[in-house]
């Protein structure tokens, strides 16, 4: 019988379209039951709470001032454990009333404000010495933690004060004592006070 074969060859195809159009229908269900919105694995880092345009003081258990900071931008992190600021200004006082003034173009704070992390373009400034002096010194990351009254580097920094400047690797600043130590590679040009 030739006729069967014919028929045979076109259950097959039926079969096999039936079958294709079944496996897209169950696809398409597949894709339309997906989960849609997984914002904790997509972005972990979006902000719970941004400021504009603010000042702000934080203190210590005792209610002394750790520093304070003014800013155009400050970005909370989701479980409010950390600041990221954008062009900050900190200010952190000393025992002696005077206080030593920073700028980058970015910083971050941890949770209770026991670090600070100035990054990029760094400047800091201390208080006026008893001769009239102030020190000044740029380097692209400073961590300054304000409980110890201690700021740590290990860029290139540079400090000038009066017409003295020294270069070098990596820094340790000891902000009640006013002491500054560059640990490696140091250069200098000392001007002879007046």
């Amino acid at each position: 019988h030739p006729a069967a074969v014919p028929r045979r060859v076109s259950q097959r195809r039926l079969a096999t379209i039936v079958l294709l159009v079944l496996v897209g229908l169950v696809g398409a269900v597949v894709w339309e039951l997906r989960p849609t919105h997984r914002s904790d694995a997509v972005n972990p880092l979006r902000s719970d709470y941004t400021l504009d345009n603010f000042q702000m003081t934080s203190l210590d258990e005792k209610g002394v001032e750790s520093f304070s900071v003014e800013a155009p931008h400050l970005e909370r992190d989701p479980s409010g454990k950390s600041l990221t600021l954008t062009k900050p200004q900190f200010s952190f006082p000393d025992d002696g009333g005077g206080r030593w003034n920073a700028t980058s173009d970015s910083a971050w704070v941890a949770e209770k404000g026991v670090e600070v992390r100035l990054l990029k373009n760094v400047v800091m400034i201390g208080p006026v010495s008893p001769r009239g002096e102030r020190t000044r010194f740029s380097t692209e990351r400073l961590d300054v933690f304000p409980k110890k009254d201690l700021a740590t580097s290990a860029d290139a920094v540079t400090i000038a004060r009066a017409n003295s400047i020294l270069t070098g690797t990596g820094l340790r600043a000891d902000m009640k004592a006013q002491k500054i130590q560059l640990l490696s590679n140091v250069k200098g040009r000392y001007a002879p006070r007046q």
